[in-house]
């Protein structure tokens, strides 16, 4: 039965949550020296990027009052870029598993900044092919990301302290199915924030899903071979959609891992992101590559109207405040 968006959402800080946070940062900063120091200057997570690209979001107008808030209040349309990434720590083959990532960042917005409260012209959506986060709470995933940059020996050790031995298997089939979910093609498989953000008054998660799924011809060894392909000819759309908090119970704001219930609180499209026809593989993708690639990509780069909500999103914005520092961003 579909329940009704709610403005009644609130976010559940317990105390010293933030110093908490803050102390992950020395490990998480030696973490990313070790791999720059292997693969080159670079991100913590999604440090391989597979293909930038510029876009256009369309907001649709006439919303409901629910949905009109922030970017998405008026018609208009935005200048946008994306980069598409692979989630890992390491610089792999497309074969390896992996989570896969879309960062868009739309630009020429207005509003008050959600870190400071100043002037923001840019707003930043982080996607992943997956509806929900990989842990509960952002402790879990933290101590996850550490063992798991240590190596297979820390990693077993972790899992085996955190789960015991019989709960270990368990874990780490979990971590497997996570890391290995199945992804076809940029071009036929839904994308969300998969936390929660504002919307203006109300809290929501952002998904986006090709509207041309005939366009996709998988390629395990290249994911992004067919959406270059298409765009060098055929401009590529997206419907961006949104899913509203409606009570505590059903859609939680501070744990990551519960999956909104569709039937209570359905998919409702907000705007259209539109991939113009552009040669990636020219002289002048290539040059978008590299700048795309030098741009920070981050949550907590977002209007007020659109600030990320719950635990593991505040654990986010020390993650990539320290990931930004180390690599000079």
């Amino acid at each position: 039965m579909t329940k009704q968006p709610s403005k009644s959402f609130n976010e559940i800080i317990p105390p010293g949550e933030d110093e908490k946070f803050a102390s992950y940062a020395n490990k998480l900063r030696a973490l990313q020296k070790v791999k720059s120091k292997k693969y080159g200057n670079g991100r913590l997570l999604h440090r391989k990027q597979t293909l930038a690209l510029k876009a256009e979001l369309v907001v649709e107008g006439k919303l409901p009052a629910h949905a009109a808030q922030g970017i998405f209040a008026t018609a208009k349309k935005y200048p946008a870029v994306i980069r598409l990434s692979n989630g890992g720590l390491d610089v792999k083959s497309d074969k390896a598993p992996d989570i896969r990532g879309f960062a868009l960042k739309v630009k020429n917005v207005t509003g008050k900044s959600a870190l400071t409260g100043k002037a923001q012209t840019e707003q930043d959506f982080l996607l992943i092919n997956h509806m929900t986060f990989s842990a509960a709470r952002a402790e879990e995933f933290l101590d996850l990301l550490v063992a798991l940059g240590s190596g297979g020996g820390a990693l077993l050790g972790h899992l085996m302290k955190t789960h015991g031995f019989f709960g270990m298997f368990g874990a780490i089939s979990k971590l497997s199915k996570v890391i290995g979910k199945k992804f076809s093609s940029y071009l036929s498989e839904n994308l969300s924030t998969a936390l929660a953000i504002k919307n203006g008054d109300y809290a929501a998660k952002l998904r986006i899903r090709p509207l041309k799924l005939e366009l996709a011809q998988p390629n395990k060894a290249d994911i992004t071979a067919d959406l270059r392909r298409v765009l060098k000819s055929t401009p590529v759309e997206y419907a961006v959609e949104l899913q509203f908090y409606t009570d505590a119970e059903s859609t939680p704001i501070e744990d990551g891992s519960v999956e909104w219930p569709e039937a209570e609180s359905p998919w409702l499209t907000v705007a259209r992101l539109v991939i113009p026809v552009q040669d990636a593989d020219s002289a002048a993708g290539q040059a978008l590559a590299v700048e795309v690639e030098k741009m920070k990509f981050d949550p907590w780069n977002a209007l007020e109207d659109h600030r990320p909500l719950g635990n593991v999103m505040r654990a986010r914005k020390h993650a990539y405040y320290v990931s930004q520092q180390e690599r000079g961003a």
